[in-house]
This record gives C-alpha cells, sequence and structure tokens, in this order.
C-alpha cells in the first residue's frame, strides 16, 4: 500500500509549514507563544502524573500517609496543628510531655506555618503532603527552565531542557521523604551562581549610599530567599545548597585579587572583598533565622543518630539502577541497604546518552567546545563540590560492591560526622549541575545536532524509567480510596481515645508495628491527646529517659489509668494488670479506667520457639527489668542482674508436646565472664561469655513446661582482677550544675565507679527452646 502524496510526512510537514506561515505575524505569533506556555504548564502536570496518584493532592486523603516516614511527618503536622500558639514551632503531644519541634518531625515548617492560621476553616482530616508534591514538580520545571533557558538556541530546546532535567529518578525516588522532594531549591542555587549577575560596589553616601547597597544586590536578596525557604524546608538542602552559596562567595572574593606579573606581587581591591564579606552576612543569618524557626536547636536533642558511612553514595550511583524494575535497559546492581535509598542518584539511560554525547562533542567539534566559557565560570564550585563528594562517599567507599577504601573514623570525628549521616543524598548540586553542563554543550553544538539528540535522549529516558514510574505511582495508589484506617478500623477506637486523657504505647518504639501506631496516634493527635513515644528525625535525650522509665513502670505493674494503653506487639504483661487486658482488632490493650465498652479478652498467637531480641523483634516485648535499649541484633543487660519472661504455654514447638526441653542461647559479653542462668527459681546452669558471641545449650527442668511462664535471670559472677590498672572504669563526662546544690552534684558527679555495670552486661540475641536431641542409636556389632 502507498501512501497518498499529502499523507507523507515531508508532503505533510511542508503543507502545514506554508499553512502556517501563511497566517498573519500577529496570529502565527500568539499561536507559538500560546503553544509555548501550553507545554510549559502542561510539561510539569504530566511529569508529576506520571510518578504520583494524582489523588494524592485531595488534602482529605490521610489514609495513604499513616505509613513508614509519612506518617511521622503528616502527624507532626497534626499536632502541631492542635497546638495553642504559644508554642511557636513546638508540639508536646507526640513524645509528651517532651514534644517534638516540626524539623524533629520533618514536617515542612515552610507549608506548615502557611497553613496553621486557617486552621479553624480547614476539613478536620487535612493534609498538604500531595499538595506539596505537586507544588515541587512545577517549581522544579520552572527553576530549571529558568536555568537553561539563557543557554539554550531557542525556547522549545530550552523546554526540552527543563524536561531532562526533571526527569532525574532520584527526584521522585524521594518521595518517602516529601520535604527532600524539594530539589527545585538547589536548581535556583545554581540558577543564581550561574546566570544572576554578580553584586555590584554601592555608590554615593548616606541614604543613596545605602538605596544603591540594596539596589545593586539582587543576587545578595536572591541568596537571602533562598537560604531563608531552604531553611524552612530541611537541613539537609541548606547544606547543599550553602555549598552553591559558598561557591559564589570564593567567586566574588577572590576575583577581586590579581596577580602583578609586572611587579610580582598580589593585587587586591579590598572595597570588593570587603563588600563580598558583608554581602554574605543577610543569607547566612537567614538561614540560621529559618532553622530556628523550624526548631533545630532544641534542648535535649541529639546531634546524630550515627550510621555515617553506611549511607553513603556509592560510587557507580550514577549508573546503577540498584532495583531491576527501575531500568529496561541497564542491569541493576544491588547495593547495601543504606546506600539503595540514601545514595539512589540513577540518572536514567537517556540522561547517560546525553552525558557521553556532550563529552564526544566536546571532544570532536569545535562548535561544542564554545562551552568551555561556560564550563570556566563553574571552577569557584570545584572546592565546595569537592568537599561535598567526599562526605557523600564516606569513609566507606563502594563501587558494584568493591571496597574502594574503608577506615574507622576518628572517635572525635564520629559524633559531628553523625549530624551528616545520610551522606548520600549531598551529591545531588553535583548530578544536576552535570546534566546542566551536559546540555549546555549539547545546546552550543549544531542545529541539526541539537534536533536529533535532545528528542532522542528524551525518549529514551522514558522508555528506561517506565518501570520507575510505575513504582512511584503505586507507592501513592492508597490515595485513590477514601478508606483512613487500616489495621484499626471499628469505631470503638474513636470511642476509647475519647474516654481516656492519652495513649500510650508498648514498647515504646514505632517501628514495631508503625501503621498501627500512625492510626492511633492521627485519633489522639486530632483530639489534642498526648502519646508517650513518636519517631523523630532526632531523638530527643530528655524523652528517651522518660520513655525508658515508663517502660520499667510498665513492668511492676505501674500505668497511668485514664490512659489507654497499647501494646504494639503481643506482649507479656505483670500479673496484676492481666484482669485488665482485653482486644480489639486483633491488638492487645488496656482500656482506660471508667471504660464500659464491651471487648473480648486477649488470646496469645502462637509465639515461635526461636525468640529473637534485636530492636523490632518479639523478644523485647519479654524482657523485664534491667535491660538497656535494644540494638538491631541483641540487648545488652545494665548490670550483673536481668530477667526476662517467656509464656511457656503459648509457644509453638517444632515437636508438638515435647516431654524435655532444652535452652539454646547466643549470648556474649564486653570481657571474659561467668554467668549463671536460673530457671523460675532454680540453677540450670553456667555459661562462659567472651566479646565473640557463642552458642550455649542448657538443660530445663521437667516443671518449666507445667508452668505458665518460664522466668529466666541472668546472674554475671564480678570477675576479680589481679592489677588495679585492668579494673574497667566508668568514663564521666563533665556535667556544669547551677542552683541549690550545685556545688554537692557536681561532685558526686566527678566520683569513679571502680567497676562499670555496663561492663558487666551481657548482650542476649537470641533463644531457641526445643527438644533434645534423641542420641544416635547404638550400632549392633554382628557375629
Amino acid at each position: 500500500m502507498t501512501l497518498p502524496n499529502w499523507l507523507r510526512p515531508g508532503q505533510l510537514f511542508a503543507n502545514l509549514n506554508a499553512r502556517f506561515h501563511a497566517l498573519p505575524p500577529a496570529v502565527r505569533k500568539g499561536l507559538v507563544t500560546g503553544t509555548h506556555w501550553g507545554l510549559c504548564i502542561i510539561a510539569p502536570l504530566l511529569l508529576f502524573a506520571a510518578f504520583f496518584d494524582i489523588n494524592v493532592v485531595n488534602p482529605t486523603r490521610i489514609g495513604w500517609l499513616l505509613d513508614e516516614d509519612w506518617g511521622q511527618h503528616v502527624l507532626g503536622w497534626n499536632a502541631w496543628r492542635h497546638m495553642p500558639w504559644s508554642t511557636f514551632n513546638h508540639e508536646t503531644l507526640l513524645g509528651a510531655p517532651v514534644g517534638n519541634t516540626l524539623f524533629s518531625t520533618d514536617s515542612n515548617p515552610l507549608f506548615a506555618f502557611l497553613f496553621k492560621p486557617f486552621r479553624d476553616f480547614l476539613p478536620a482530616n487535612f493534609q498538604y503532603n500531595g499538595l506539596w508534591f505537586l507544588f515541587c514538580v512545577v517549581m522544579h520545571f520552572t527553576f530549571a527552565y529558568k536555568l537553561i533557558r539563557p543557554h539554550a538556541p531557542g525556547k522549545w530546546s530550552a523546554i526540552g531542557g527543563a524536561i531532562a532535567l526533571s526527569a532525574l529518578p532520584m527526584l521522585y525516588y524521594r518521595m518517602r521523604h516529601d520535604t527532600l522532594v524539594a530539589q527545585w531549591l538547589i536548581l535556583w542555587g545554581l540558577h543564581l551562581f550561574i546566570n544572576v549577575r554578580d553584586d555590584t560596589l554601592p555608590e554615593g553616601s548616606g541614604l543613596r549610599f545605602v538605596l544603591s547597597w540594596f539596589g545593586n544586590g539582587r543576587k545578595m536578596l536572591g541568596w537571602c530567599a533562598l537560604l531563608f525557604v531552604t531553611g524552612m524546608i530541611h537541613p539537609y538542602l541548606l547544606f547543599m545548597i550553602a555549598a552553591i552559596w559558598g561557591g559564589d562567595c570564593i567567586k566574588r572574593f577572590f576575583g577581586a585579587m590579581r596577580i602583578d606579573m609586572s611587579e610580582r606581587r598580589l593585587v587586591a581591591d579590598w572595597k570588593v572583598m570587603l563588600d563580598a564579606v558583608i554581602r554574605a552576612m543577610p543569607p547566612l543569618a537567614l538561614a540560621i533565622v529559618a532553622l530556628y524557626i523550624g526548631g533545630s536547636f532544641t534542648k535535649g536533642m541529639s546531634p546524630g543518630a550515627g550510621g555515617y558511612g553506611y549511607y553513603s553514595f556509592p560510587m557507580d550511583g550514577w549508573f546503577n539502577p540498584v532495583k531491576p524494575e527501575f531500568s529496561a535497559i541497564l542491569k541493576a546492581w544491588p547495593l547495601d541497604g543504606g546506600q539503595s535509598f540514601e545514595g539512589y542518584q540513577y540518572l536514567g539511560f537517556g540522561l547517560i546518552l546525553l552525558v557521553i554525547a556532550a563529552v564526544v562533542l566536546y571532544i570532536t567539534t569545535p562548535e561544542a567546545k564554545t562551552a568551555r566559557s561556560f564550563i570556566a565560570r563553574l571552577r569557584p564550585l570545584a572546592i565546595p563540590f569537592f568537599i561535598l563528594f567526599l562526605i557523600a562517599v564516606s569513609n566507606h567507599a563502594q563501587f558494584y560492591g568493591y571496597d574502594v577504601w574503608r577506615f574507622q573514623l576518628p572517635e572525635s570525628l564520629r559524633q559531628s560526622a553523625a549530624v551528616l549521616r545520610a551522606s548520600g543524598r549531598l551529591t545531588w548540586p553535583i548530578t544536576y549541575l552535570l546534566i546542566v553542563t551536559a546540555l549546555v554543550v549539547l545546546f552550543r553544538s549544531r542545529p541539526k545536532t541539537i534536533a536529533v539528540l535532545l528528542p532522542l535522549v528524551l525518549v529514551v529516558q522514558a522508555y528506561d524509567i517506565a518501570g520507575l514510574s510505575r513504582a512511584m505511582r503505586k507507592a501513592t495508589s492508597l490515595a485513590s480510596s477514601d478508606q483512613m484506617y487500616y489495621q484499626t478500623p471499628s469505631p470503638e477506637w474513636d470511642q476509647l481515645v475519647t474516654l481516656s486523657k492519652g495513649v500510650d504505647f508498648y514498647p515504646a518504639n514505632v517501628h514495631m508495628n508503625d501503621k498501627l501506631f500512625y492510626e492511633l496516634t492521627w485519633r489522639a493527635t486530632s483530639q489534642a491527646k498526648p502519646v508517650n513515644t513518636m519517631y523523630a528525625a532526632r531523638e530527643n535525650l530528655i524523652q528517651v529517659a522518660n520513655q525508658e522509665a515508663g517502660m520499667d513502670a510498665f513492668k511492676r505493674g505501674e500505668i497511668k489509668s485514664d490512659h489507654l494503653f497499647v501494646f504494639l506487639k503481643q506482649c507479656d504483661a505483670p500479673s496484676e494488670l492481666w484482669p485488665r487486658l482485653r482486644m480489639l482488632d486483633g491488638v492487645w490493650i488496656i482500656p482506660p479506667k471508667g471504660s464500659t465498652i464491651e471487648l473480648q479478652k486477649p488470646e496469645w498467637s502462637p509465639l515461635r520457639s526461636e525468640v529473637r531480641f534485636g530492636w523490632l523483634d518479639q523478644g523485647t516485648c519479654l524482657l523485664d527489668e534491667n535491660w538497656s535499649r535494644p540494638e538491631y541484633d541483641g540487648v545488652w543487660s545494665e548490670g550483673p542482674k536481668a530477667d526476662l519472661r517467656i509464656p511457656i504455654r503459648h509457644v509453638e514447638f517444632e515437636t508438638p508436646s515435647p516431654k524435655k526441653l532444652e535452652m539454646t542461647l547466643k549470648a556474649k559479653s564486653r570481657q571474659p565472664v561467668l554467668v549463671v542462668v536460673m530457671v523460675n527459681g532454680v540453677k540450670v546452669g553456667e555459661m562462659n561469655l567472651t566479646p565473640r558471641a557463642t552458642l550455649n545449650t542448657l538443660p530445663l527442668p521437667a516443671s518449666a513446661l507445667r508452668g505458665e511462664t518460664l522466668k529466666i535471670r541472668f546472674l554475671v559472677e564480678e570477675q576479680i582482677y589481679e592489677d588495679a590498672a585492668e579494673i574497667p572504669v566508668t568514663p564521666v563526662t563533665p556535667v556544669k550544675f547551677s542552683g541549690r546544690g550545685a556545688a554537692e552534684r557536681e561532685a558526686a558527679a566527678k566520683v569513679v565507679v571502680p567497676v562499670d555495670a555496663r561492663a558487666l552486661g551481657i548482650k542476649l540475641i537470641n533463644i531457641k527452646l526445643a527438644p533434645p536431641e534423641a542420641p544416635p542409636p547404638k550400632t549392633v556389632l554382628k557375629g
């Protein structure tokens, strides 16, 4: 079949082009301008629809947010919304009574302060996270266009460049940390550095001098706005923007110096240098003010959570999709848990082609070499970006799973490094600058090259990351439903929260069942009722101490009778509390005093015969007193004696109805110790523990199977040291006291404890209960 001439592509384009040019000039201009701006509006909306379920913009849809980190963010807003303005940036409902600031819950102070004045007019259930996502995508495209337009040969290529800058997978993969989707701030910073003219010296004197100083300070005012807005969104983004701003300060300050070769001396324009220093102060001051408003400076807040080096940037990050479904072209290579998220910066195969093509064009064509002047202007960013790169790669650099370097940080640096523990994010400005530079090199090339390569890059990029697009839409797909509660659907929950003066969770570890916690805490904060714990971006050490005291009180049978008490996992309870235990939607609770709601009594789900004691494991519910906070793989006792309770009647054994049991423990200690193990008050054996974890098997008495609970006690016998120098001591951190009795308390704090209680502790990793293995059958000798 042969197409008629008028349908052939070349002929069709020629006919349309002829008709277009036959139109009056004003009409042609209007059509071009309208189409251009129409694309500028439609492009970010299409990008948003490609990566998000569009129902997220419905501010009354809450259910999709009550999960993982989103729950932390939206609960922070809901709690702060129901607090009086007198608390400023702080609320005392989450992790009561200490509470959290907006930054502690990563609740986007910029939007929180924007919406709180209208709280009485907003729906009872209101979230701005979905609106924030749409706002970020639109702003990202806007600043991408502003950044690339001065360097593009035309407005159409500028739109293509803006789409390329808005199609980076790492932008949408960060949706779990919604404030970090504000990567448009990086593009804004690059726009100020690259496109905005440097400030000039003021003129005149008096008022004219002041007005001239501000009038000539367009870039300074831009940095003031950017650093303040960034400081109101996220400290990590502020650190990245500060690197770009620092490069700009370096450029202006050292740009005022030159070497006079004739006289062989350094010549400096001191007025320009002084002006550069003065103009650096307002942006810096506004950044600090923004951090204060958001709540970065709070008493008791831990500066870091550890983990520097775990959440680093992998050196293969730009071309490793990490997950098979995230690229249709390149093979994914699995990364460490922290790197696979915080270090994720896959460019997409389309943008990888762009970078490769830009390098080839720059080397081989004279047109592309004209981008040399643009690249030279980026030199002041070399030092700040190199520092960002080193911090991002950290002390543990990897390339496709192989260690490039790995070393221990000095003890003096570990606390400081913990402030930037999610260091893998810090290469974002480098990534964006790489794509911008590649686009500029392409735009300096021949028009036909641009006409072929730019559409090809966009098409390949769309094809390659289509799987990522589907995965991100699926992550927000719950927004299509108006269902709010999935684990706690019963209406009795609302009644219980209304009857209580607060909600207490046990164990005080949100991550043991975050969805359950989020659903009940949304109800509580909506009624301005406090809860006893919260997952915060930075822990408050005062609140941690309160939570530990509350859990110890529960183990003694002491709870707040007017609070709703909720178990995040089924946990054994002191005997005096068992009569009050009830169950709703499969969740164990103790209703508040005075509740007349009919609820069923709790039923144990079978417990595994192997109990682990990591921070998310069932075993943490079985610990009695004298245990520290569980770690990821186990829990340390806080001294030479510690107890735990296992409800033996509800353990499901691999062998039904065993007659005898053995207990195999995996444990270790900080130093060689002898540990006596007692079960139900009877000594069953001893363990010699060392800093290396070992398995220890002990027989259990027959009576162990006849009771309701297996009460296990560990007694660490104190070591005998031949030399006094070997005795471990407790390191004492100097503390300053004030007020009445300050001298006595300071003297007491300086007392050195000769034997460290923690040094006598043991780390319990797991316990397995099982029948003893049958002895091998005896060999019968013939003859």
